[in-house]
């Protein structure tokens, strides 16, 4: 829903990004350009290929999920982020295999909060609540809270499972869990 409701005029799209990702460049409407899995020297090569075949000024959104769902890899974003700042491309991570998992996402281990345009979660998975968020600056949020049709037509999360989401970060961000899960994690890669 949040795709579709930025609606650039171009998505450049890791090739394993979520089904849900795919499905939301699809309905956006936008044309994708899809870059080889975790190569950030691709998706430069790709928006640089586009630029110059542009007609004119285009919006751009570079969507990439942060940890992959099948091989657990993690996405190269801070050379993403140098890509997409390029171009004047707005940057949007999916966090929802990262959540619960690494303390603020791989967004926050890495400190780029301030160059990620619009940053996802599930508080499913991790966090075994269920619903979503969406997280940017007021007028990203406002404009969602407006115009995207998947938040605009659909039912708020009840109380119980609000608290327990809250819950779930709470215990996530002050207990050593998500430490453990990674150290168990290189344990079972070695």
């Amino acid at each position: 829903g949040t795709i579709t409701a930025l609606a650039p005029d171009a998505i450049f799209s890791d090739e394993l990004n979520h089904a849900s990702i795919i499905d939301g460049c699809r309905l956006s409407g936008a044309d994708i350009e899809v870059y080889d899995h975790c190569d950030a020297s691709d998706l430069r090569a790709t928006m640089d290929r586009r630029a110059r075949e542009a007609d004119g000024e285009e919006s751009w959104l570079v969507v990439t999920d942060s940890v992959f769902s099948m091989d657990g890899d993690i996405a190269p974003l801070r050379m993403i982020c140098s890509a997409a700042e390029r171009h004047g491309a707005w940057v949007m991570v999916d966090e929802a295999h990262a959540t619960g998992v690494y303390d603020g996402g791989m967004v926050g281990q890495l400190g780029l909060e301030d160059r990620i345009h619009v940053q996802l979660g599930t508080l499913s998975k991790a966090l075994g609540a269920q619903g979503g968020f969406v997280a940017g600056n007021e007028m990203l949020i406002e404009y969602l809270a407006n115009a995207a049709r998947s938040f605009v037509f659909s039912t708020g999360l009840s109380p119980p499972a609000a608290g327990a989401a809250q819950e779930a970060l709470r215990i996530a961000r002050e207990t050593d869990r998500p430490q453990t899960l990674q150290d168990h994690a290189d344990y079972l890669r070695s």
